[in-house]
C-alpha cells in the first residue's frame, strides 16, 4: 500500500490518491475571441431597397458631355447639330445570407457560462465579417488594378513589390485625372491589410516626413495620412493574403483599395436581423432547444463612370517576414 496519499499520481478508484474527489474549476469569464476591424461599408454609398419593391435595384447616371480640346465655333445664324443624351444603367441583385445555431435546454442549464448570450455576441462578429467579405469580393473583381513598380500580373509580384509613397502619389494622380472626389476632407481612402500597412511604416519617405514633425507617429506605428490618402488599416478576414507557389516570387500578396467618393454602392434589401426562438417553438413540443440565427440581404455594386475610375485595386507584396518572402 502507498504510504502517501497523492493528487497528481495514481489511478481513479485505486488506493493512494484523491483523483475521484477532484473537479475542474472554471474561470468566471469566458476567454476573448478575435474581434476584427471591418470598414468597407462606410466607403460605399448606401442605397436601401424598400420592402415590397424588388430584390433588384437599378442605378442610372446621365453621362457627361464630351469636351472637345478645340471647341467648335458657332456659325452666325446656323443652328448646330443637337447632341444626344447618354444614360448608363447598373443593376444589382440583393441576395440573402444567414446563420443558425441550436442550443439544447440541458446545455443552457448545465453550462457554467451564459452560453446563449455568448453565442449571440459571437454571431454579431460573424455577421460583420461575412458582410465585409461580400463587399470585398465585388471590389476585388474590378479590372482597375495597380501593381507597384510596373508589375503586370499577380504572379509576377516579388517581395520587393511593396506599396510606397511614390505609388500612392501615382494612384492619387490617376484618381484625380478621372475626376474622382475625396471621401474625406481633401483625401481619398486607402484601405489596406496589416502587412501592407507595415510596409508603409517602413517606407523611407514616410519616416522622413514624420520624424521631424510628428515622430510619435513612428513610435506608435500610425500612418494616418500619406500622399493625399487617409490610410485605413483593417484586419478583416476578407483581406487575408492570397498565396502563390511561383518560384522566385512573393509567396503571399495582398489586396488594398484606393477609394474615391461614389465609387460603389451598397444596397440593403434586408437589414441585419437577429432571431431568437425560445424553447417550445415550431417543432419543439418538449421545449428542448433554443434557436439563434441572423439573416440579411445585401449586394454591392461598382458604379464608377465609363469615362474613368474612382476606385483602384492595388495588388502588392507585404512586409518582409518568414511568411512574406
Amino acid at each position: 500500500m502507498p504510504d502517501v496519499v497523492t493528487i497528481t499520481t495514481g489511478t481513479a478508484g485505486a488506493a493512494g490518491n484523491t483523483v475521484n474527489d477532484l473537479q475542474t474549476y472554471f474561470a468566471a469569464n469566458l476567454l476573448k475571441v478575435a474581434e476584427r476591424t471591418t470598414v468597407l461599408k462606410q466607403f460605399g454609398v448606401l442605397a436601401p431597397i424598400p420592402p415590397g419593391s424588388s430584390k433588384t435595384i437599378a442605378f442610372v447616371r446621365l453621362e457627361k458631355f464630351a469636351v472637345a480640346t478645340t471647341p467648335t465655333q458657332l456659325t452666325e445664324a446656323v443652328t448646330p447639330d443637337a447632341t444626344p443624351l447618354s444614360y448608363s444603367q447598373f443593376t444589382a441583385v440583393a441576395e440573402q445570407y444567414g446563420f443558425l445555431v441550436k442550443i439544447s435546454d440541458l446545455a443552457s442549464l448545465t453550462a457554467k457560462h451564459p452560453v446563449i448570450q455568448a453565442a449571440m455576441y459571437n454571431m454579431g462578429l460573424h455577421a460583420a465579417e461575412i458582410y465585409d467579405i461580400l463587399i470585398f469580393n465585388v471590389l476585388d473583381a474590378t479590372t482597375n488594378v495597380y501593381r507597384p513598380q510596373g508589375a503586370t500580373v499577380d504572379t509576377g509580384l516579388t517581395k520587393d513589390h511593396k506599396v510606397t509613397y511614390k505609388d500612392l502619389v501615382n494612384i492619387n494622380a490617376g484618381l484625380k485625372d478621372n475626376a474622382a472626389r475625396p471621401v474625406r476632407t481633401g483625401a481619398f481612402a486607402f484601405v489596406t491589410p496589416p502587412q501592407v500597412y507595415a510596409s508603409l511604416l517602413l517606407d523611407p519617405d514616410f519616416k522622413a516626413s514624420a520624424q521631424f514633425k510628428e515622430p510619435e507617429m513612428i513610435w506608435r506605428g500610425y500612418v494616418t495620412s500619406l500622399a493625399g490618402f487617409s490610410i485605413v488599416e483593417t484586419n478583416s478576414p476578407a483581406f487575408n493574403a492570397k498565396t502563390q507557389a511561383t518560384s522566385g516570387f512573393a509567396n503571399r500578396f495582398y489586396s488594398s483599395f484606393a477609394i474615391g467618393e461614389n465609387a460603389f454602392q451598397v444596397s440593403d434589401l434586408q437589414n441585419l436581423e437577429v432571431i431568437v426562438t425560445p424553447p417550445g417553438g415550431q417543432g419543439d413540443g418538449l421545449k428542448q432547444r433554443t434557436l439563434i440565427g441572423y439573416k440579411f440581404a445585401v449586394k454591392a455594386k461598382i458604379t464608377e463612370p465609363a469615362s474613368g475610375f474612382w476606385m483602384e485595386l492595388v495588388r502588392s507584396a507585404g512586409n518582409d517576414s518568414a511568411n512574406n518572402a
